[in-house]
């Protein structure tokens, strides 16, 4: 799962301060800083563990260069930084790594204290369209800019200028994957991590008709986002809720995150508990076995993964032959990761457990995994089955579309997910000691079904694209139509 989760909410999302102040204060209410030896020190504890943990620190970024970077950032760290300029040096260090689960925790807190400071946010959401920067929403008094106008640069830099400052920021295997986590309101507080307040600035944009603009825009303030919120359409790119119903004679099914909808917070067991996801799989397939469909559809969109415990029973339910989530799933043992592994309660994950904690730290070794056995009771269900992803079928909803695809099970409609299936996984966390900040990192690296190892998300077997400020549904459109072609030809 995608820990960085993609929130459509500024007021919601995970955060940090303005102007370099920090998240933490001491008791007279000032800004901590931390010493120089401090810092020089948490950066060691960081570097070195993250060597410890992941399962493999260096698959798209080479220890000679990791060195390198570690080098220049200790020899950068001259003076006393705030938690949030750690954080900034740090988080840009840990994206070296390549990997989408390996980053350090966004700053909520701070972000927090920020806009409810009255921090001004950069004033446009933003989505990408054949590599154009689409203006999704204007929370800027400028009316003459519109949703669906061309974001082309700000302050004279051009967007693509703009991205490549962003990135550093933003974990990520590709800059597809990377630029996805900028859409749905990310791009505002991204800005804001990188760059801090946007008082104002020129802003240059390309209209509908092709006419080109500039002006001064100003950023807006968490009063004007609550003033304006109930009056913009916003695009929703991210759901968590589950869905199943009937579409004439198509069942359709949105099985949500991966995860237990009561407490998705993967730190904590409770996170992994499938009763509720299996009790809602069990009513849908009992009226999908009393009505029998003529298709189903299976809608993995903005979805931000979850745990194989939920997504295997799902697709049990439809494969016609035994399954397993990869063709290799290779898991590496720590201090760390046992700490959290000791206290699993799982029967399917016993012998992985015992695995985990009896082997000497630092012991890589490739898991056996489990075979999952279709359905073949009177639930299973038959019939033709279509699967649809676009760039923000993240983490393990990014897998479940690679199964599919692999074994055959079903078709692939929409869009490349930005998630790479054949990559690192499997997430725990570490604190660092003395900012106490959250790192995020791999523990196990994993090959789709198929073997592929390329380093790209799921293509999918029939491309449609969204349009996202229209109320048509494209890619659910295209599926329907499909299932009646299919349904005439049979």
């Amino acid at each position: 799962m995608n820990i960085r989760f993609v929130i459509l909410l500024l007021l919601f999302v995970v955060a940090l301060p303005a102007n370099g102040t920090a998240a933490r204060k001491n008791d007279s209410d000032e800004v901590t800083r931390y010493s120089e030896e401090e810092v020089h020190a948490e950066l060691t504890y960081l570097y070195e563990t993250l060597q410890a943990v992941s399962y493999d620190l260096y698959r798209t970024t080479s220890k000679s260069e990791f060195d390198e970077a570690f080098n220049a950032l200790h020899r950068s760290i001259t003076a006393p930084m705030t938690a949030l300029e750690i954080n900034r040096q740090f988080q840009s260090f840990v994206v070296l790594a390549g990997l989408s689960h390996c980053q350090i925790e966004y700053p909520s807190d701070a972000y927090r204290q920020w806009y409810q400071g009255g921090g001004k946010f950069f004033p446009f959401d933003i989505a990408f369209s054949d590599n154009r920067a689409i203006i999704v929403a204007n929370w800027s008094e400028n009316e003459d800019i519109m949703a669906g106008d061309e974001m082309l640069a700000v302050d004279g830099v051009a967007v693509s200028a703009i991205l490549r400052g962003l990135y550093p920021l933003i974990s990520g295997e590709n800059a597809y994957a990377k630029r996805t986590m900028l859409e749905s309101g990310e791009f505002a507080y991204t800005w804001w991590y990188a760059h801090g307040n946007f008082d104002s600035g020129r802003f240059d944009w390309r209209a509908g008709n092709g006419e080109e603009h500039e002006a001064i825009v100003s950023g807006y303030t968490l009063d004007d986002y609550r003033r304006k919120q109930p009056h913009l359409k916003l695009p929703q790119f991210v759901r968590r809720d589950r869905e199943f119903r009937f579409i004439d004679d198509v069942a359709y099914l949105r099985p949500g995150i991966f995860l237990n909808l009561e407490s998705s917070d993967i730190s904590k067991h409770e996170a992994f508990d499938n009763g509720e996801f299996l009790h809602f799989l069990d009513s849908a397939f009992a009226e999908i076995e009393e009505k029998r469909p003529s298709s189903l559809i299976i809608d993995i969109r903005g979805n931000n993964g979850g745990d194989n415990s939920f997504s295997d029973p799902m697709i049990a339910y439809f494969a016609d032959r035994p399954f397993r989530i990869a063709s290799k799933f290779s898991v590496r043992t720590s201090e760390i990761t046992k700490s959290f592994w000791k206290d699993v309660d799982i029967e399917n994950l016993e012998k992985l457990k015992n695995q985990i904690l009896s082997l000497p730290n630092g012991t890589r070794f490739e898991a056996e995994l489990e075979e999952i056995s279709p359905r073949n009771d009177e639930f299973a269900y038959r019939g033709p089955v279509y699967v649809l992803i676009d760039r923000f079928s993240f983490s393990n909803a990014a897998v479940v579309a690679a199964i599919v695809q692999d074994y055959g099970f079903g078709t692939l409609i929409g869009e490349e997910t930005s998630y790479v299936p054949s990559s690192c996984s499997s997430i725990h966390t570490f604190s660092l000691p003395r900012t106490e900040q959250t790192v995020v990192y791999a523990k196990a690296c994993s090959i789709r079904p198929n073997g592929d190892t390329t380093m790209r998300g799921v293509i999918p077997d029939v491309y449609v694209s969204d349009h996202l400020l229209t109320d048509a549904d494209e890619i659910l459109e295209k599926a329907l139509e499909i299932s009646r072609e299919h349904m005439r030809s049979n």
